[in-house]
């Protein structure tokens, strides 16, 4: 499948809300979804747990020749990846 698959994650992504995400995202790419976008424009916050399911998730697609893509990461969230070095391995686009 070389389509791209657009996921979008809600307001907060925390140990709340993490283990539904991460259960979406692992239904996506066990059913053969190789290039995940995720749409990140509603998401103002992520804890560790929510990190810990986008390094999963890029492990996951890595493993598959597969690709990830954070969309609409918002200056909070950004922050939190540069300040995690979780920049300097996802990608992300406006």
């Amino acid at each position: 499948m070389s389509e791209t698959t657009v996921y979008a994650t809600p307001a907060r992504i925390d140990a709340a809300t993490a283990p539904k995400v991460d259960q979406e995202i692992k239904s996506l790419i066990e059913s053969g979804v190789l290039n995940l976008k995720i749409d990140m424009e509603k998401t103002t916050y992520i804890s560790s747990v929510g990190l810990r399911v986008l390094l999963a998730t890029k492990k996951s697609l890595d493993a598959r020749k597969g690709s990830l893509v954070l969309k609409g990461v918002c200056p909070q969230v950004k922050e939190i990846f540069d300040v995690t070095g979780f920049s300097g391995f996802l990608i992300m686009e406006d």
